[in-house]
C-alpha cells in the first residue's frame, strides 16, 4: 500500500514538475509579447524629428534678406 502511494505521490511530483515549466515558458512568452506592445506603442507614437513646431525653431524663407529674418525673430 505504501509502494503505491509513494508510486503515485511521484507521479504527481513529476506532473507538477511539467506543469511548472510549461507554466514558465508560458509566462515568459507573455512577458515579451507585453513589451513588444509597450515598445510598439512607445514608437507608433513618436513624431517625425522634421517637425520643429514647439522647438523655437526659425527657419529663413527664401528669397527673404537677413533683415526681414532678425525683425521676424
Amino acid at each position: 500500500m505504501k509502494k503505491q502511494y509513494h508510486e503515485k505521490e511521484e507521479q504527481h511530483q513529476i506532473e507538477v514538475n511539467i506543469l511548472k515549466g510549461n507554466l514558465e515558458e508560458k509566462d515568459k512568452l507573455l512577458r515579451f509579447q507585453d513589451s513588444t506592445k509597450i515598445s510598439d506603442n512607445i514608437l507608433s507614437s513618436q513624431r517625425s524629428p522634421t517637425i520643429k513646431l514647439g522647438l523655437d525653431f526659425h527657419e529663413t524663407v527664401e528669397g527673404e534678406s537677413s533683415s526681414h529674418a532678425d525683425a521676424r525673430n
